[in-house]
């Protein structure tokens, strides 16, 4: 069994796609889960009646009676369980479902996977993770069109350390937050590849985005960084400008980057204490991201001294 999370299944092939998939993160949560894989002729109703909380191509439900967990894959066959308080997940998969198995993985298995490092004490949010040559810890928490990916390739470009450009999990270290990297490329659209004047990569998503680790660009890959500052960027304006932002507020955006808190009360809890404790940790800052970030390599470091 591999270090933290463990994958098993009635098809060996089907099992060792995902375990490779999951190794590639080289995430090592405390505690042991487990993901047992098994492909299954048809999927029918399972008579689950609550309403569904909806993300990108996928349904989650959970909370009483049973408090167990159920995600369904809309494009296709696929979904899993898992228990109240259990460490493995069930996933049942139709064979359709494979035709497409980078869409299942970013689509459907990342989320399943999400929900049970929260049983491990790792909470998601959408966030980027760098590290800047002065040894400070920023964490760019935001939506799929806030700059996050374009905002971490340039700093990597830039020779700074970045863990990854969407998918972060906070945990308690000591008595603060650390947030942890799953090992992923940046994901580029093409706009933010034209705007960097990037070559090569390689295409991923049907051809929609360009991705490229760290490494590629001249940076490196910090798997765990403790934040110091916090930004929540957006694109705007003429001009690249920071405001600060109190720690209630700060609570309250993150609060909207951390779609899982709304799950499952036992885990909620824990999560909201540690977006707070985030909150309270950093410097946060509203940044607004303009052309002329891409001339000026230390504005970003200029703006939050």
């Amino acid at each position: 069994m591999r270090p933290g999370i463990g994958v098993t299944g009635d098809d060996a092939e089907v099992a060792r796609w995902v375990g490779a998939w999951i190794d590639a993160m080289r995430l090592e949560p405390p505690a042991p889960l487990s993901i047992d894989v098994r492909i299954v002729p048809a999927l029918g109703d399972d008579g689950d009646a609550r309403t569904p909380f909806l993300q990108p191509a996928v349904e989650i439900r959970s909370g009483p009676p049973d408090g167990d967990v159920r995600v369904r894959w809309l494009p296709g066959p696929a979904r899993a369980r898992i228990a109240g308080g259990a460490l493995t997940a069930v996933v049942e998969l139709g064979a359709a479902a494979l035709a497409d198995r980078e869409a299942l993985a970013q689509t459907f298995l990342s989320v399943v996977l999400i929900l049970l490092l929260r049983r491990a004490g790792w909470h998601h949010v959408h966030a980027a993770l760098a590290r800047d040559p002065r040894g400070r810890d920023w964490l760019i928490a935001g939506n799929a069109q806030s700059g996050k990916s374009t905002t971490a390739a340039l700093l990597a470009t830039w020779g700074w350390a970045v863990g990854c450009d969407d998918a972060a999990f906070l945990v308690r270290r000591d008595a603060g937050v650390e947030a942890v990297a799953q090992r992923a490329p940046v994901a580029l659209r093409p706009a933010g590849r034209a705007l960097l004047g990037l070559d090569g990569g390689t295409a991923a998503r049907g051809g929609r985005k360009t991705v490229f680790f760290p490494e590629d660009l001249g940076g490196t890959w910090a798997p765990r960084v403790e934040p110091h500052i916090v930004v929540f960027p957006r694109i705007e304006g003429d001009r690249t400008s920071a405001a600060p932002v109190p720690a209630r507020e700060a609570l309250a955006e993150l609060v909207r980057w951390s779609a899982w808190v709304v799950l499952e009360p036992d885990l909620a809890q824990e999560h909201l204490d540690l977006l707070g404790a985030l909150a309270r940790q950093a410097r946060c800052y509203r940044v607004a991201l303009a052309p002329d970030v891409f001339r000026h390599r230390d504005l970003l470091m200029e703006l939050v001294p």
